[in-house]
């Protein structure tokens, strides 16, 4: 069995749902057979940090110097009430077999199961007894830049990492950002390989894993300007076209649309808002012409079990629209509690 100490870091990371999903994943994989690897989630925190060095200090050390309130409970992880809140959410989502009615059931995939990362790193093959993971968030994606930290999926390209694995001896990383677009495209259809386009706003470190992963996968990427221009990586070769058309946007500065640009499949947000409401309101949030952030969250999630954290589970893994069922299902269980 692995010891799993688990941490979200960044500022502000008090909304943060990852706790809920390392939680109900490595519960799920746990329990998919007697011979399955065992994941015991010894530990969650929120990190509050706006220096690399600060995040790293916590999967040395396992504790923060100031541990803050969760928004979901309004209690600091560690506490009594986290726990045993923790516990309904896993109990109430180890009944969940199959995902909520109404979510776009998965089509036929034009998109290769290996994910553009870098195969020739040789990841261990089996989990230790204690396992320290990490993802990271704004500001600190872009400050990781150590010859003694192993990466792949073309991080220290694109200067941007958000997920972080300590095996005892050292640092691997990795950024899923990109590849958790794809799986979410994916999963609606969308053929990346062949040239399907995505529309970008933004150009910071989830924009720029996107844009290099979309691109390796055969698509084509139109740069739709915002805070930062993707332009300026000599890797990145943004589409010409004489209209702003895309099969795909995502706006990685905010959650508004513009008006000049027509999108002919759908629009994905980047990010998530908390949802109120009962249990079909919450539902409702997540089916409708807009992917919310939920989908993409989940799929960048189950990316750090595949490519960095348990790779070697992989084929235990839930499907992307189970997790954000059992995602949608703690929400309500905690909120019925709030």
């Amino acid at each position: 069995m692995a010891d799993v100490f688990y941490g979200v870091a960044g500022h502000p990371v008090s909304h943060s749902l990852s706790p809920v999903l390392i939680n109900i994943v490595a519960q799920y994989v746990s329990n998919q057979t007697k011979s399955a690897p065992k994941f015991n989630v010894k530990q969650t925190d929120l990190v509050s940090a706006e220096q690399i060095q600060d995040a790293l200090a916590w999967g040395y050390v396992k504790s923060t110097p100031e541990p803050i309130n969760w928004d979901l409970t309004g209690a600091p992880f560690g506490k009594f009430r986290n726990k045993a809140l923790m516990q309904k959410v896993l109990e109430a989502t180890a009944e969940i077999t199959q995902s909520i009615d109404g979510l776009v059931e998965e089509k036929p995939s034009h998109v290769p199961t290996n994910l553009p990362f870098n195969l020739k790193i040789e990841l261990p093959t089996k989990s230790f007894p204690e396992e320290v993971w990490l993802n990271l968030t704004s500001p600190l994606k872009h400050q990781l830049k150590s010859p003694a930290v192993v990466d792949f999926n073309d991080s220290s390209l694109i200067e941007s990492v958000n997920a972080l694995r300590w095996d005892g001896f050292g640092w691997w990383s990795t950024n899923v950002d990109g590849s958790g677009v794809a799986r979410v495209a994916q999963y609606f259809g969308v053929g990346i390989t062949n040239g399907a386009i995505l529309g970008i706003i933004g150009g910071g470190g989830a924009a720029r894993s996107t844009a290099r992963t979309w691109q390796k996968l055969g698509g084509k990427v139109l740069n739709l300007g915002g805070k930062r221009d993707l332009d300026n990586y000599d890797w990145f070769d943004s589409e010409i076209s004489s209209e702003k058309r895309c099969d795909v946007l995502i706006n990685f500065d905010d959650d508004t649309i513009p008006s000049d640009v027509k999108v002919t499949g759908f629009v994905m947000n980047a990010s998530y808002q908390m949802l109120e409401g009962d249990h079909t309101d919450r539902v409702s949030a997540i089916t409708n012409q807009v992917v919310d952030g939920r989908w993409l969250l989940s799929a960048q999630h189950l990316e750090c079990w595949r490519q960095l954290w348990a790779p070697h589970a992989a084929n235990l893994l839930p499907s992307l629209d189970l997790l954000v069922s059992m995602l949608v299902t703690a929400e309500s269980v905690l909120a019925s509690y709030s």
